[in-house]
């Protein structure tokens, strides 16, 4: 039956089919109930709202078809109702609620009809907002509710007086009844009436504590409970506990009563944790009595007497391990006081086992245990009696469920630090490896693993110890402390970039085993090794899947915890790890397997995948001499999987396949790399063929040709050469420029060029025909529009143009090009290019200067010195200039200088480059240091012209050192009462001409400072010139050091020279530590809150910079230092204090971590909202809350942020989420802030941030719910929108990763437990509803710039 529709239907569309519901034929009757469902969902909201009688006859035609003889009939009535409730009139929805509730279905067998009707129709009403105010359709759509649906639940008076007892209460509850209740509770929470929530909580109650009732219809009450949790008053939900403490100290409680009010005690914790946790002094030790030894040893008793295990017993016994699980989670700091007991407890069932075995001996030593369990073969790992009446593996799962809790929450910087975890947790959790039942077993090793990981938090390096090729070579990651205006430039800078040890020096040595730390929990995990992986040998060879993999994993955690730490049980774990690896071992027996082993991501894929992981982790930490015997072996395994028809394991044993040639070849393997000749052929064949190979997948190809190139540049070097034939070597070579002229692969051999070229020496020849093609393909990368392309490109042209094994090959014609490319970049100011694409030119420039240094090259570093240039591209630009002069190609440069920039550039940066082609051109540049003095006489008034000659001048000064005929009376004759450009550039060249001429420059600055005056500030500035440049080319200063010491502090009293003063005392420190860093110290404590001030800022400034010396003098006392400052009683001080903080994490972190428990507390405190700080101040009309301690508190997030960072593992991630969580509601900058600390925090511990999102979600929506005034500008609204837009994408961020969390029962995720984060549920749809366009706009950003 076809029906054509219009387009815009009216009530008499509707008619038309009223009339077919009530066909005989139930065919007729579904199509006719299928087009009002797409009428109602196209039509306009009010087309029903003038034609009342048509909207009644809707109403009851659609609740006949309810009661149905067909089921499909039924199920599209159900789907009508709720697009019908949004076009009828408001007023018919109470007759349509008042039919369904009172509706006794006469020809229908499913009795759920009605109920699933109601929770349709509750659904699709207009529901509140919280946070604005109630809409008139909003109040009557509760109205409705109140009026019909409540009584029919809870109960109401007929006439006569006689009470009509509610459903809720009737002997039978269906479990969809209960459904409405929640929908009710969702959808109009907010509106709800005390007295309503009252009533609805005690009528959910009683269906739980009814004794008739099945399980499902008990588990949506308790979401029911649950949910109420949130409308409960406090003084209701104090009578609720009351209640429950009153239940729970009745003598005669029934276990079913007990176990019921425990699981809602449960379910309200991760419900409403906040308020929940102020009554847990009251309840906590209702729940961790049945955990107690006495009740344990009691059914203990009674089943040695002959009684049986009771099913009750373990059903109690999980109900409260359930909700300790909740109360540690969710009320971590309320808990704190019961940790001993809780773990206790959790410990006691984690072996709770009566129907196979007590263990009699809880203190065996667990070495003897392991010793039994390996000679018992009573059962194997792969399997155990199956008992269906045994419920005991359900409370073993539990208490590992907990324990998991409990590392995840009191691990960082509390029980792991304290030695709990690993003396108490760690041996009863090894001890457990011999689970009989599947699941509980992989929570064991969850448990584990996780306590290994939280072990290793903070102090895995971002960069390991043999990293990828590619990040070191191809992006060349900078030092994360910072260079101060590195000066570059010169000769001596030119051979630091291009040294032979700058190209290899790649620390890819041979792993060293690292000293395990006498205590802490390193310690404990290197003591505790040999027994995890006894038992875990034991498990690998197994057959189930997911244990296996959890296994494999678990000890990959290890590895990469310990970098390395399995060397000795090589022989116990190689050969069960390589059989994993072999597609043999896994996929056709134990299939079927992993199915049912309790972990559905566990397959033979991925124990394959894992198992490779683990062998390419072990490759890259262990050292070469550890691996030698068992390489063979190793090599044999990858090679067999290489060809593998799923493409990710292909991929992986490629990745581990490059690991292990690494592990073979020098740098490494230097004496027994021949030894493994024939190993490394193997490897050369399959990574070759998966690299020529057209039909791999792409990710496999890219990873083979990485692992080429990786193979490649090992055997480039002297050491290496003799490893791989020429032949082989030049083929391979070129299978690499095929794959850099393809599109798909063009990147990954981008980089392995670099990488080969970085490695390559003097020993190794490429064809010269070879390189030039390469070096023309590389150049024509640089005008692609793909960044990381152009990046890559610029790096692999750079090393190879610089490596020794390329030496002479290039002719003029493949100069040119590269040239041609490079021009253009400088042209285009491609900041990413610049600084490899110039030093490129700088090193072709000794080779064929007249080819390189053309009329466009000029025309073009003219053109970009007119921009702002600065940094490591200044540097090169300065080396270029330098080989430029020395090669006879610097008066055509210089005239274009000259006459092309001029006084068009930044006079600074401009004097520099003229002043380094001047001393390097010698008497052939055209112009003279002469002319420049001229210049500086005879352009007074022309500042910038004045400027430039002086900059130029103070270059040379530095570069000629003591044949710099000129005197310090010039530069000072330039210093005047104001500080204009000449004034400023005058210091900046006398500084730098002084750092090349001490004797004479120093004491003429010396002596001018004695003199006091308003030079004072241009004569510092020199002096910081001179402190620079002279840490810079460690030049000697020591006979003036005093000196400038006392002139500095003398200075320090003028408002203008403080910063510069505190730079100065800082460099000082830096070149003359063991002099200076005591007398740093002792100013800190200066009663002078000016040289207080001054010495806070200095020890800032001190701590970006490399020094060895000075980090040994400051190793002893930085953290006394630090701790003064930041209890100084002046705000400012604090403030100051908290960026040193800031900057010690990031530079110095080794110096503090140690002693980060001393410092926390001081940043907590300060992060702390101080209402005494907060005054109001009268600014003409109006009124402004002004905050002094804002900057202070901003200043102690920014430091929390920095910590985060880098010590995660040492701070409390409670108490840090408590200041993050008040963040997010404080000022615009600390929100900004918290956000970011937010969007990491998923991240890095996803567990806890599930666990915080309605406390999150409060505060996000009174962000985005803030109204500006009519009245505010411009900045104010792009302030908000960009604040708002913030918050949204922070928000999108949770709602994507942690989607697991909130809609299913994952691994130990507070989001798992139905009713939990019913806040952030809330405000989700809320956000998505109201803000569904900048939602979508933040999703098209997230596709165009990759995931968050």
């Amino acid at each position: 039956m076809a029906t054509t529709l219009p387009t815009n239907p009216n009530p008499q569309t509707v008619n038309q089919l009223l009339q077919k519901i009530s066909d005989p034929d139930p065919d007729f009757r579904f199509m006719a109930l299928n087009d009002l469902f797409t009428i109602f969902s196209i039509a306009k909201n009010d087309f029903l709202h003038h034609d009342f009688n048509t909207a009644s006859r809707t109403v009851d035609n659609i609740v006949k078809a309810l009661d149905d003889t067909n089921g499909e009939v039924q199920n599209q009535a159900i789907k009508c109702l709720g697009p019908l409730v949004r076009k009828i009139p408001l007023p018919l929805v109470v007759p349509m609620m008042e039919k369904l509730v009172s509706m006794r279905l006469k020809l229908s067998v499913d009795h759920s009809v009605p109920a699933m009707a109601m929770r349709t129709t509750v659904e699709a009403l207009p529901r509140p907002i919280p946070g604005v105010a109630t809409p008139k359709d909003v109040a009557e759509a509760y109205t409705s509710i109140s009026r019909v649906l409540l009584p029919r639940f809870l109960g109401k008076l007929a006439p006569g007086g006689r009470a009509v007892p509610g459903i809720l209460y009737e002997p039978e509850v269906a479990s969809d009844t209960v459904d409405v209740v929640i929908e009710i509770v969702r959808c109009f929470g907010p509106m709800l009436h005390p007295a309503e929530v009252e009533g609805l909580h005690n009528a959910v109650v009683s269906v739980l504590e009814q004794d008739k009732g099945n399980s499902v219809v008990k588990k949506r009450a308790v979401v029911a409970v649950s949910m109420l949790a949130h409308y409960l008053t406090d003084d209701l939900l104090s009578a609720f506990i009351r209640r429950a403490v009153g239940v729970f100290s009745h003598p005669q409680v029934s276990v079913m009563t007990r176990r019921l009010y425990i699981t809602i005690l449960g379910s309200m914790a991760r419900s409403i944790p906040y308020r929940f946790g102020r009554h847990l002094p009251e309840l906590a030790h209702f729940v961790l009595k049945p955990l107690s030894d006495d009740e344990l040893q009691a059914q203990v008793e009674e089943i040695s007497e002959g009684g049986e295990a009771a099913l009750e017993f373990s059903e109690v016994r999980e109900a409260a391990l359930v909700t300790l699980e909740a109360f540690l989670s969710a009320c971590p700091i309320q808990m704190r006081p019961y940790t001993d007991i809780s773990l206790e407890a959790c410990l006691r069932y984690l072996k709770f086992d009566p129907n196979y075995a007590v263990n009699e001996d809880d203190d065996m030593d667990i070495e003897e245990d392991d010793e039994e369990l390996e000679e018992d073969d009573e059962f194997e790992a792969d399997g155990g009696f199956d008992d269906d009446d045994d419920a005991s593996w359900k409370v073993r799962r539990c208490a590992a469920k907990a324990l998991y809790t409990i590392i995840s929450t009191r691990g960082s910087g509390d029980l792991l630090d304290s030695g709990v975890l690993y003396s108490k947790v760690a041996p009863a959790l090894v001890k457990r490896f011999d689970e009989r039942e599947e699941n509980v077993r992989l929570e064991v090793l969850s448990a584990l693993a996780l306590l290994v990981r939280k072990t290793g938090e903070g102090i895995i390096p971002e960069f390991s110890i043999d990293n990828a090729q590619s990040d070191y070579l191809n992006q060349l990651p900078p030092s994360r402390k910072r260079r101060r205006q590195s000066s570059g430039g010169g000769a001596s800078s030119f051979a630091i970039t291009i040294a032979a040890s700058d190209l290899s020096g790649t620390g890819l040595t041979s792993p060293t085993l690292e000293k395990i730390p006498a205590a802490g929990p390193r310690a404990d995990l290197a003591g505790l090794t040999p027994v995890i992986v006894k038992s875990a040998t034991k498990l690998l060879k197994g057959k189930l899947i997911p244990t296996k993999q959890a296994t494999i994993n678990l000890l990959d955690d290890m590895v990469s915890v310990q970098r390395g730490g399995l060397g000795p049980y090589f022989e116990q774990i190689t050969i069960p790890v390589i059989d994993a690896i072999k597609p043999s071992s896994a996929s056709s027996t134990s299939a079927s397997l992993s199915v049912g082993g309790g972990s559905a991501s566990a397959t033979a894929s991925t124990l394959r995948i894992a198992a490779l992981r683990l062998t390419s982790n072990i490759v890259k930490n262990h050292s070469s001499a550890v691996l030698e015997p068992y390489l063979s072996r190793i090599v044999a395994g990858v090679v067999a999987v290489v060809h593998d028809r799923f493409f990710k394991i292909s991929a992986e044993a490629i990745q581990t396949a490059e690991e292990v040639v690494k592990a073979i070849t020098p740098p490494r393997s230097r004496l027994t790399g021949q030894k493994f000749k024939g190993e490394l052929q193997k490897l050369y064949d399959v990574i070759v063929s998966r690299t020529i190979a057209n039909d791999a997948d792409v990710e496999v190809r890219q990873k083979a040709i990485h692992a080429l190139g990786t193979l490649l540049a090992r055997t480039a070097g002297s050491e290496g050469a003799g490893l791989l034939s020429d032949e082989k070597r030049k083929a391979a070579l070129g299978y690499l420029l095929d794959r850099l002229r393809n599109e798909t692969t063009r990147l990954a051999s981008a980089r392995a060029v670099d990488t080969i070229a970085a490695l390559s020496t003097a020993g190794v020849q490429f064809d010269p025909q070879w390189i030039r093609q390469v070096t023309v393909e590389l150049a024509a990368q640089l005008r692609k529009s793909n960044r990381a392309l152009r990046g890559s490109s610029i790096m692999a042209l750079k090393h190879l143009i610089l490596s020794p094994a390329t030496r002479g090959t290039l002719d003029d014609e493949t100069i040119q090009v590269i040239g041609t490319s490079i021009n253009a970049v400088i042209a285009n100011n491609d900041a990413q290019l610049l600084g490899p694409g110039l030093l490129v030119l700088a090193h072709l420039v000794l080779e064929k200067p007249a080819v390189v240094v053309t009329p466009q090259l000029i025309r073009s570093l003219c053109g970009l010195l007119q921009s702002t240039v600065a940094g490591s591209v200044l540097d090169s630009l300065l080396v270029l200039m330098t080989n430029v002069g020395q090669n006879g190609q610097g008066e055509a440069m210089m005239t274009g200088l000259l006459q092309d920039v001029g006084v068009s550039g930044e006079p600074s940066v401009v004097g520099r480059v003229i002043g380094t082609l001047l001393v390097a051109n010698g008497s052939s540049a055209g112009v003279t240091m002469d002319n420049f003095v001229e210049e500086i006489r005879a352009n007074g008034s022309d500042q910038i012209r004045a400027s430039l000659a002086l900059a130029v001048l103070g270059e040379a000064g530095l570069r000629l050192g003591s044949k710099f005929p000129l005197p310090p009376t010039l530069f000072l004759e330039q210093f005047t009462n104001e500080y204009d450009k000449v004034s400023l550039s005058a210091a900046a060249a006398l500084g730098r001409a002084g750092a090349g001429n001490v004797s004479v420059y120093v004491p003429a600055i010396l002596q001018a400072m004695q003199k006091k005056g308003s030079t004072q500030y241009l004569l510092l500035q020199s002096i910081k010139e001179v402190l620079q440049q002279a840490a810079h080319f460690s030049i000697d200063i020591s006979q003036f050091s005093a000196a400038i010491w006392d002139q500095i502090l003398a200075a320090a009293g003028a408002e203008d020279n403080k910063a510069v003063c505190a730079e100065c005392v800082g460099r000082l420190a830096i070149i003359d530590p063991k002099t200076y860093v005591p007398k740093l110290e002792s100013l800190l404590r200066n009663k002078s809150l000016v040289l207080r001030a001054i010495a806070v800022q200095a020890l800032r400034y001190t701590l970006p910079d490399e020094n060895e010396a000075f980090d040994a003098v400051l190793k002893g006392i930085l953290v006394d230092m630090l701790k003064t400052i930041l209890e100084d009683p002046e705000m400012e001080i604090r403030r100051h204090a908290m960026s040193t903080l800031n900057s010690a994490s990031h530079n110095k972190p080794e110096l503090i971590l140690g002693h980060l428990s001393q410092l926390m507390p001081y940043v907590m405190n300060e992060t702390v909202i101080k209402p005494e700080l907060i005054h109001e101040v009268q600014m003409g009309p109006f009124k402004h809350i002004i905050d002094d301690g804002l900057e202070v508190r901003k200043a102690a997030y920014e430091t929390l942020y920095a910590l985060m960072e880098t010590a995660f593992s040492r701070i409390s991630t409670i108490d840090l989420y408590d200041r993050i969580v008040a963040g997010l509601s404080d000022e615009n900058d600390i929100r900004a802030l918290c956000n970011f600390m937010v969007s990491k925090l998923v991240y890095i511990d996803p567990d806890e941030t599930s666990r915080r999102l309605d406390s999150i979600a409060v505060a996000f929506r009174m962000t985005l719910s803030q109204k500006l005034k009519d009245t505010a500008v411009k900045q104010e609204i792009e302030k908000q929108e960009e604040g708002n837009k913030a918050v949204l994408r922070v928000t999108l961020l949770l709602g994507e990763k942690l989607k697991s969390a909130l809609n299913s029962g994952g691994r130990a995720k507070s989001g798992a437990a139905s009713g939990s984060n019913q806040v952030w549920t809330v405000y989700w749809e809320w956000v998505n509803k109201d803000f569904s366009t900048q939602i979508k706009n933040l999703h098209e950003e997230t596709k165009e710039t990759g995931p968050a």
